[in-house]
C-alpha cells in the first residue's frame, strides 16, 4: 500500500476506481462463466433425456409390435389365452426371464343402457315387485350405479348370466341392450420385464427414471441396515 501514499489525491481516486471497475469486470466475467456453465449442463442433461426418450418409445412400440406379431403363433400352441384382454406374459426357455404385454382397459356401457335400465325397472315394477320380493331386490341392487353414474360391470355381468329367467319381452329386450351396449375401452398399455433373482423370484428390471436406483441410493440403504 505504501506506492498509494505517494499519490495525489486525484491520483489516488483514479486508482480507487480502476481497481473498482477491474473487480466489476472480474465478477461479470465470474457471472458469465457460471451462466455458461449453467446453459451448458442444463442444454445437455434435457438434450440427453430427449434422446433417451425417444429411444424408449421406438423400445416400447417396437416390444408391443412384436408381442402382438407373436402373440398370432402363440394363440395356435395355447402358450396364451386367445381372449387375454388384460394381455399376457411370454417366459424364456430356461425360465429365467419373463416379458408381459399388460393392457390397461375399462368396461364402459353407451346409453343403450340406459334404456335397457328402463326397460327392466318397468318390468319388475310391474311383474317381480310384489310376486317375488327377494327377486327384486336383488335385481335392484345389480342396476345400482357408482358415484360417477356409471354402471357395475361385475353386477350387470351377474344380471346376463340370469337371462333365461324370464321372458317378458321387456326382460328379452333389455337383457339384449346391456350385451350390446357393452365396450371394452383400452386405456394404455405396457410392457413389463423380468429377470430370476437368487431366490428365484421374478424381479423387474426398472425402465421407470425415478425408481432406477444409483450407487449413491444403494450406500444410503446399506447405512440404514
Amino acid at each position: 500500500m505504501k506506492e498509494l501514499e505517494t499519490l495525489t489525491e486525484d491520483q489516488l481516486q483514479a486508482e480507487l476506481d480502476r481497481r473498482q471497475a477491474a473487480k466489476k469486470e472480474e465478477a461479470k466475467k465470474a457471472k458469465e462463466t457460471y451462466e455458461s456453465n449453467r446453459n451448458e449442463l442444463v442444454t445437455h442433461l434435457v438434450e440427453s433425456a430427449i434422446e433417451l426418450n425417444q429411444q424408449m418409445q421406438f423400445f416400447k412400440q417396437h416390444a408391443i409390435d412384436n408381442l402382438n406379431d407373436f402373440a398370432k403363433e402363440a394363440f395356435k400352441y395355447g402358450d396364451i389365452r386367445k381372449h387375454s384382454k388384460g394381455g399376457f406374459s411370454l417366459r424364456s426357455a430356461d425360465g429365467t426371464m419373463k416379458v408381459a404385454l399388460v393392457r390397461n382397459t375399462k368396461q364402459e356401457y353407451d346409453e343403450r343402457a340406459d334404456l335397457a335400465e328402463k326397460h327392466l325397472r318397468d318390468f319388475l315394477a310391474d311383474m317381480v315387485k310384489k310376486r317375488d320380493q327377494n327377486a327384486y331386490e336383488i335385481i335392484t341392487a345389480l342396476l345400482e350405479r357408482g358415484k360417477a353414474g356409471e354402471f357395475n360391470p361385475a353386477a350387470i355381468a351377474a344380471l346376463i348370466k340370469m337371462e333365461d329367467r324370464y321372458t317378458d319381452e321387456r326382460w328379452v329386450k333389455a337383457i339384449k341392450l346391456f350385451k350390446e351396449s357393452h365396450n371394452l375401452i383400452l386405456i394404455s398399455m405396457n410392457v413389463e420385464f423380468y429377470i430370476k433373482n437368487r431366490m428365484d423370484k421374478d424381479e423387474a428390471i426398472t425402465l421407470t427414471f425415478a425408481s432406477i436406483p444409483i450407487e449413491q441410493e444403494a450406500e444410503a440403504e446399506e447405512a440404514k441396515q
